[in-house]
């Protein structure tokens, strides 16, 4: 398939107005204009044919003054320029109705240009009435000027100025494009086309400290819009799984590209980034609003149609649930004003509506338990932890004493479906060391919960599990013991799971709870200097922990403890 009409067709495929209004400006930024308004900043306000106005040059080099009316969905194709709030009243409007911005002196005193803005074609029975009343409207002694792009003309921008950059160049890229259109809502995906793309185009830009202004980015504008065509089929499909497996990945990937380019600071890069970053808070807002109503009804998160697989496929989707809450909740206080209130009423809802949330199958459970019970008692809500701790230490106690059955310590939901199935544990089933209960422990330490720590002492110590918590390499210890990995901490966190760059380090539980108390206290927390935190994003490090499931470091829990 020709590149160009693999982009026509993706263009022709945007249905509604709001998506053309969304990749327009991704497309005008890439061809260097200034944006000065667009229409999610005038949502809800007259844009009287203006619906993008930006700065920039023409085909001849000249500055001017651009008003962009765009038509898209059902009035992508121009077959009747004279309906009620049309095309003629649009454009009569973006020529006779004044414009002004104080924050660009001189606005005014520059050239206009009006451009119509379409994803279809003209019919050809009112091509000669628009050509006519172009020609009257604008003439070429007049100093407004008037061009329309339809899906063609676009096709050619978006794929000379922003696709063939770093999507269109190579055989492999194209290969994994098309894939990623075809089969973006195909039951059983499991998305490594766009994950192959992601790393490609991260791959080609190389080192981003090097790249010129523009291909920095276009760099950037290229994943939002192969962001935004995740975001955009999995909308049209009503079914936003995928938002939640491709979007953060994008992030993590690019992020980890610029921390590791030296680029955490610099202001323009910043700004280009929390662009991309909108895209998936955007995409997380749609996902919750739309599945909030269901998961705060009796087991709303719980499957009707799940059969048996739900006794494990509940608690596992309750908790990776929760996860991505609070992930919602970190984004939510970066773009706009925290509402904790509302945020707490909810996540306690969920708590109480679904007991699928306190019921660890997996190791790696401890994310999600670990991020409840610090926002809880980051909320002053220790009474709500507690109760919280209190229902996940019964369900692991009675999932023992009616299965034999523990977290997986290796996280493999197949060796836990075999074990349901079977009741034979695989010889990949892991239940003789958890994290999961050494962090549960520090809880109940730093909750001062006495009772439950004599009760699950004793339950844990007639079962013969070792304790242990996953304690990451520093850099400089990555260079001494992995002396062939070139990588620093902070990178294989935003890129992977971590597992053989860190050990297991051993929790000992005693006979004296205030001495056990003042053990956990004085655990040594992971410290590390964070580029990611110091450029005040370290909601991006949880986001890591949640999407590549690794288990969180002292740094994280042992803070409730003091």
């Amino acid at each position: 398939m020709n590149e160009r009409i693999l982009v026509r067709e993706y263009l022709e495929s945007l249905n509604e107005r709001d998506e053309l209004d969304y990749v327009f400006p991704i497309l005008l930024e890439s061809m260097g204009f200034k944006i000065i308004s667009t229409p999610k900043q005038t949502q809800g306000l007259a844009q009287y044919g203006k619906d993008v106005v930006a700065i920039g040059e023409d085909r001849q080099g000249i500055r001017k003054r651009f008003y962009f009316e765009l038509k898209g969905g059902q009035d992508k194709d121009i077959i009747d320029i004279n309906k009620k709030d049309g095309i003629i009243e649009s454009l009569r409007e973006a020529k006779y109705r004044p414009y002004t911005d104080a924050s660009n002196p001189d606005f005014e005193k520059l050239p206009v240009k009006i451009v119509l803005v379409h994803n279809g074609t003209i019919h050809p029975s009112v091509k000669e009435t628009f050509d006519g009343f172009i020609k009257k409207e604008f003439p070429k002694k007049d100093n407004i000027g008037f061009a329309r792009w339809d899906i063609y003309e676009l096709t050619n921008l978006f794929t000379d100025h922003l696709f063939n950059e770093y999507l269109l160049i190579d055989k492999e890229a194209v290969k994994h494009f098309k894939k990623v259109l075809v089969l973006i809502n195909t039951p059983g995906n499991n998305y490594n086309d766009f994950f192959a793309l992601i790393d490609f185009i991260l791959q080609k830009a190389g080192d981003l400290s090097k790249l010129n202004k523009r291909r920095q980015q276009l760099l950037f504008e290229t994943l939002k819009m192969v962001s935004f065509i995740v975001y955009h089929y999995s909308k049209e499909a009503k079914n936003l799984e995928a938002i939640k497996k491709c979007l953060p990945y994008t992030i993590l990937k690019l992020w980890a590209a610029i921390v590791r380019d030296g680029l955490s600071k610099n202001s323009k890069i910043l700004d280009h980034f929390n662009k991309n970053l909108a895209l998936l808070f955007q995409g997380f807002n749609d996902y919750f609003s739309i599945t909030l109503p269901v998961a705060r009804l009796k087991n709303g998160l719980w499957s009707f149609k799940g059969g048996r697989y739900e006794k494990i496929g509940y608690p596992v989707r309750a908790l990776d649930y929760l996860s991505n809450l609070i992930v919602l909740y970190s984004l939510q206080d970066h773009f706009s004003e925290p509402n904790s209130p509302v945020q707490l009423q909810t996540l306690i809802e969920i708590l109480n509506q679904n007991d699928g949330t306190t019921r660890p199958l997996l190791d790696n459970h401890s994310i999600p338990i670990c991020l409840v019970l610090d926002f809880l008692i980051g909320q002053d809500k220790k009474e709500d932890a507690k109760n919280y701790l209190r229902n996940v230490l019964a369900s692991i106690a009675k999932g023992y004493h009616t299965h034999k059955r523990l977290p997986d310590g290796r996280n493999s939901i197949e060796s836990v479906i075999r074990f349901e199935v079977t009741r034979k544990k695989s010889v990949f089933f892991e239940d003789r060391t958890s994290h999961l209960l050494a962090l549960l422990f520090s809880y109940i330490a730093a909750l001062d919960m006495q009772e439950e720590y004599n009760g699950f002492k004793e339950f844990v110590e007639s079962i013969n599990i070792d304790l242990a918590f996953f304690m990451p390499y520093n850099d400089d210890e990555l260079a001494t013991y992995q002396s062939q990995n070139s990588k620093s901490h902070e990178l294989h966190l935003l890129t992977h799971e971590l597992y053989q760059e860190g050990y297991q380090a051993e929790l000992r539980l005693e006979k004296d709870f205030e001495f056990f108390k003042s053990k956990v206290k004085n655990i040594k927390p992971f410290s590390y200097p964070y580029k990611t935190s110091q450029s005040g994003l370290p909601f991006l490090l949880t986001l890591a922990h949640v999407y590549y499931k690794t288990p969180f470091f002292p740094c994280i829990w042992n803070r409730e403890a003091n």
